[in-house]
C-alpha cells in the first residue's frame, strides 16, 4: 500500500522529528549557502522544500529565519554596505522569499514525484524574481541585474540546491530502510503468557 502524504496541507503534517530535521536541513544549508553565495542564497529552492516539507507555519519561520540569517551574515561578515539602499534590497529579498514559499506552497500537491517537486519550485524561482524584479522599479539598483545570464546562473544555484538536498533526503531515507532492515524484528509480548 503507497501512502501519500500532502505537505502542502496543514492538516497532513509530517511527524515531529521528520519536521526537525527539515528544518535544520533547511536552516543550516541557508546559513552555508548565504556564506558561498551572499546576494545569489538560493532561497526558491529553499522555500521549496519548506513548502513541500512543512506546515505553513513552520515554512513561513524557516523562511524567515534563513532571511535574517543571510541578511545577519552579509551585514557582520561579507561587508555588506550600511546604506538605506542596501537594507531596502535585504528587505526586498525577504518579501520576495516570503512570495516564492507561498508560490510553492500553492501548488503542493500529491502529484507524482518530478512533478511533485518541479511545479512548486518553478512556481516559487518565479515569484522570486518577479518580487525582486518589481523593487528594482523603486530600489536603485544595476540594470544588468535581471539579464537572461544572470537569471540563469541564479536559476542554476537553485536547481542544484534542490537537487542535493533532495538527494540527501534520499539517502537519509534509503540509510534508515537499510538500518531497520538489519535489526532483527522484536516479538510483540503483550498478549504472551509465560506459564
Amino acid at each position: 500500500m503507497k501512502t501519500i502524504i500532502n505537505f502542502g496541507d496543514d492538516d497532513l503534517k509530517p511527524s515531529r522529528a521528520a519536521s526537525a530535521v527539515w528544518i535544520v536541513l533547511i536552516v543550516t544549508s541557508g546559513i552555508c549557502l548565504s556564506t558561498f553565495f551572499a546576494c545569489a542564497t538560493p532561497f526558491a529552492a529553499l522555500a521549496t522544500l519548506a513548502a513541500l516539507r512543512l506546515g505553513r507555519w513552520q515554512a513561513s519561520a524557516v523562511i524567515g529565519l534563513v532571511w535574517v540569517a543571510n541578511q545577519a551574515i552579509g551585514y557582520a561578515f561579507l561587508g555588506y554596505p550600511w546604506t538605506w539602499d542596501s537594507a531596502a534590497w535585504g528587505l526586498a529579498i525577504g518579501v520576495s522569499a516570503g512570495l516564492a514559499m507561498l508560490a510553492a506552497n500553492g501548488l503542493a500537491t500529491t502529484r507524482p514525484a518530478p512533478l511533485m517537486v518541479s511545479l512548486p519550485f518553478v512556481a516559487a524561482f518565479a515569484a522570486f524574481e518577479f518580487g525582486l524584479f518589481f523593487a528594482g522599479f523603486v530600489l536603485p539598483g544595476s540594470e544588468g541585474a535581471f539579464s537572461a545570464s544572470v537569471v540563469g546562473h541564479v536559476f542554476l544555484i537553485n536547481a542544484v540546491t534542490i537537487c542535493g538536498l533532495m538527494a540527501i533526503n534520499q539517502l537519509a531515507v534509503v540509510s534508515r530502510l537499510f538500518a531497520s532492515a538489519d535489526r532483527p524484528a522484536t516479538p510483540d509480548l503483550r498478549g504472551a503468557s509465560y506459564r
